[in-house]
């Protein structure tokens, strides 16, 4: 590949991307305090900084203590400067949410939508929710950065195609281009969880991380590890499948089609079949029909002292504790962020876990380890997740995304 070199036009998108980043992560602060750390002239920094708030991007917020001349104004990004719109697409419904530069909801609304069997209609049908929630947000297009979807199942990030999602049932669906070129802007489809992922590393726990991983429980079983401060996808784009990981040899039959898969024995649906296969009683379904109701009920059975569904729990969290081992002894993060999905009542399993990862992690590879655990999950995250796609390409560096501030 033959370098290109880089024009002043281009180097001074460059240092503004900077600036507009290092207010993002240091807000509120001073042209001084961005001089500093920036390295730039005073009269870059005060030049690139007068046209980040002419076009509304930045603003001034107060007054820094004076330390013996004139105070000094005091940056942050304009929460109504720009914004991005996040998509979580699910069986039935979509959940679609409005964000700011800050990560922070505007607007969020659940919108009803039947996805499941109907891949080759989702570009049509998510543009006319995505068109009336725009309408319904009253925010000027132009003002719009991007639309992130969140899809379950491996996502091509490049191409913006839907794999295989077995919750959807779609597969090589694609996405990115023909929603952008209905909606007139930028998309970004990415796999659910590694959705979650880039909020936490915008906004989130993960910020000041390096090395972090990040377990949806619920539906299905999802991953996303953060190596190097970046989403680690493998050669394919669709690497870190945590829910099929194979567990047993010859096992339960897996959605994906493989037997003895991790997710079989750990998703809401293996509780289930777990509860059955311990003599506990409970009305068949479709394993697209188990959601948090059904978890529920197994829940309020183990309160009230139904031995097969404590001990359906129990072998959970054994399973997942096993499967957690495995994670750190391979990437020894620094941080694991489980989300419980609503209605999966991790409580009941949190101690199995505990104790089977402990008991089977390498070498001193725990020390230091940090867990945290949402028990039920806000919905909403997911669709917030998805819009920090938008966001986190507004925020990249300049030199390596194409689309200049």
């Amino acid at each position: 590949m033959q370098l290109q070199p880089i024009g002043r036009k281009k180097i001074r998108a460059i240092n503004q991307n900077m600036l507009l980043n290092l207010i993002r992560m240091h807000a509120p602060i001073s042209r001084t305090q961005l001089q500093k750390i920036s390295g730039l002239s005073q009269g870059t920094v005060v030049s690139l900084i007068t046209q980040l708030i002419e076009r509304e991007l930045v603003i001034e917020t107060g007054m820094a203590a004076s330390t013996g001349g004139r105070k000094a104004g005091l940056l942050e990004l304009s929460p109504q400067g720009a914004y991005a719109i996040g998509v979580h697409l699910m069986e039935h419904h979509i959940i679609a949410a409005l964000l700011n530069l800050q990560g922070e909801i505007h607007t969020i609304e659940t919108i009803p939508l039947h996805l499941r069997d109907h891949g080759e209609e989702a570009v049509a049908l998510i543009a006319s929710c995505v068109e009336q929630f725009i309408a319904k947000s009253g925010i000027p297009r132009q003002k719009i950065i991007g639309l992130g979807c969140g899809i379950s199942g491996p996502v091509n990030r490049l191409t913006g195609v839907s794999v295989d999602s077995w919750i959807l049932n779609w597969h090589q669906i694609s996405i990115r281009q023909p929603l952008s070129e209905r909606l007139g802007i930028p998309i970004f489809v990415e796999n659910a969880v590694n959705c979650l992922a880039s909020y936490e590393k915008l906004y989130g726990r993960g910020e000041t991380c390096s090395d972090f991983l990040v377990i949806s429980l619920g539906r299905g079983l999802g991953l996303a590890t953060v190596l190097n401060h970046g989403v680690y996808r493998g050669t394919k784009g669709i690497g870190a499948e945590f829910g099929h990981i194979p567990l047993f040899n010859n096992g339960r039959l897996c959605e994906c089609g493989n037997q003895g898969c991790l997710e079989a024995y750990v998703a809401d649906y293996g509780i289930v079949e777990t509860y059955r296969e311990l003599g506990g009683n409970i009305e068949p379904l479709q394993r697209e029909q188990v959601d948090e109701r059904i978890i529920d009920i197994l829940y309020r059975r183990a309160q009230n002292g139904d031995a097969a569904a404590i001990l359906a729990f129990h072998r959970t969290g054994r399973f997942l504790g096993l499967g957690i081992a495995s994670l750190v002894n391979l990437y020894n993060p620094a941080c694991i962020m489980i989300y419980g999905g609503a209605g999966h009542r991790i409580e009941l399993m949190r101690n199995t876990m505990h104790a089977t990862l402990e008991k089977h992690i390498f070498s001193q590879l725990g020390q230091g380890l940090t867990m945290h655990i949402d028990t039920d999950t806000n919905m909403d995250n997911w669709a917030r997740g998805a819009g920090c796609l938008a966001l986190q390409d507004f925020f990249a560096p300049t030199l390596f995304n194409e689309r200049a501030l």
